[in-house]
């Protein structure tokens, strides 16, 4: 990206999205940030908040000048603003980056979840569209595969697979929606599919705590409680078994290789069907590898994974039944994954400058480690829950 454009962006106040909203200001874009105000503060205080919280202090003036930020809500019509400037943005804006999603897994939710992820996306074409073929950056996942197995192509996404959570089947659906845009010639997509992105490669530090946190942070709770009935002890035993296999594995990628891999691929020029890239770890993680550095920085013995047959032969207690409810959106994740074909990204980075860091156990320890220390309130500003207070 050698010139600086005008862009619009959504999801603004996410994990990635913020990421991306202050690379692309970094990089001398003026961006207009699409959010929502909170019950305690504006739109732009969201932003400036979490954008604080990426850059590890606040925003330099220079790129402070450069973010506008307005009011709206991607699934409303008009995106929920002023038609006046809903107007200025479809004309002006040079490019379309769309990274709001609503990330439950919950059944419960799946009218909100497809109301923010499909009809989001739906609004944010027709905002798009209609000034001849502008170009849309896309952030899907790569868990559109849904329940398959094997190999994914990243040129494939319906293959009649079915899907574990209404957040895939959403995503998926939105991914159909972008690529009968980019075939009519509304727009020009590029479509990303991170895996599970976690902290920064270097610090392990995070800004969200969605995914694999909300399960190490679970078994967090579970040996606090266990802990605070043995003061003073070093490790604490835990049996415990979890629905899962230790041999499958789980794609996590950190989130500086992403952001560094979208902005680069923001560059590739899109023709003919859009493109499509695998943001995944060439190297997966296998389960025992990462749950067994997370009990160690939990210092704690007894948890294990455990196949179905397992409980067939000795059903679950009452401990292992309650944790399975608070988890069980996350179990399926933990028994099997396909392989990602990352074909596409590796021809387009072939230059081998940005690569994708394998998450070693010294990895895993780093980012565990970081989130456990912001969960003992070990970080300053920081509460328990891992929010900024």
């Amino acid at each position: 990206m050698p010139d600086a454009k005008r862009i619009f962006l959504t999801g603004g106040t996410g994990f990635l999205g913020s990421h991306l909203a202050q690379a692309l200001l970094e990089k001398g874009n003026r961006v207009i940030v699409l959010a929502r105000k909170s019950t305690s503060q504006t739109a732009r205080q969201r932003v400036v908040e979490v954008l604080g919280r990426v850059s590890s202090g606040q925003l330099g003036k220079t790129v402070a000048e450069r973010l506008e930020v307005l009011e709206g809500d991607v699934s409303l019509p008009l995106l929920g603003l002023d038609p006046s400037a809903y107007d200025y943005i479809h004309r002006h804006v040079e490019e379309v980056w769309h990274s709001a999603a609503s990330l439950s897994f919950l059944e419960d939710d799946r009218q909100e979840i497809f109301r923010m992820n499909v009809d989001g996306t739906r609004q944010v074409l027709a905002l798009a569209s209609g000034t001849g073929p502008r170009r849309l950056h896309h952030i899907s996942t790569a868990y559109v595969a849904g329940s398959r197995t094997g190999i994914v192509r990243e040129d494939e996404l319906d293959v009649g697979q079915t899907f574990r959570n209404p957040y895939e089947a959403s995503k998926c659906e939105a991914e159909k929606l972008l690529r009968a845009a980019h075939e009519s010639g509304a727009v020009r997509a590029t479509i990303y599919r991170p895996s599970i992105v976690i902290g920064n490669s270097v610090s392990g530090k995070a800004t969200h705590f969605h995914g694999v946190y909300a399960f190490i942070r679970g078994l967090w709770a579970v040996t606090r409680r266990l802990r605070q009935g043995n003061p003073g002890s070093d490790f604490v035993d835990l049996s415990l078994r979890i629905r899962g296999s230790e041999t499958s594995t789980l794609n996590f990628v950190p989130i500086d290789f992403v952001v560094s891999a979208i902005m680069e691929l923001a560059g590739v020029p899109v023709s003919g069907v859009a493109r499509t890239f695998h943001l995944t770890n060439p190297v997966p993680t296998p389960n025992w590898l990462w749950l067994g550095v997370v009990c160690r920085q939990l210092r704690v013995r007894g948890i294990r994974l455990a196949e179905e047959k397992d409980f067939e032969d000795e059903p679950m207690t009452r401990m292992e039944a309650l944790f399975h409810r608070q988890m069980t959106f996350y179990s399926p994740y933990l028994s099997t994954e396909p392989v990602f074909d990352r074909s596409a990204i590796e021809d387009a980075l072939s230059t081998g400058a940005i690569r994708c860091p394998y998450v070693t156990q010294e990895f895993a320890a780093k980012m565990t480690g970081w989130y456990i220390d912001l969960l003992n309130g070990a970080r300053e500003g920081q509460t328990a829950a891992g929010e900024q207070a």
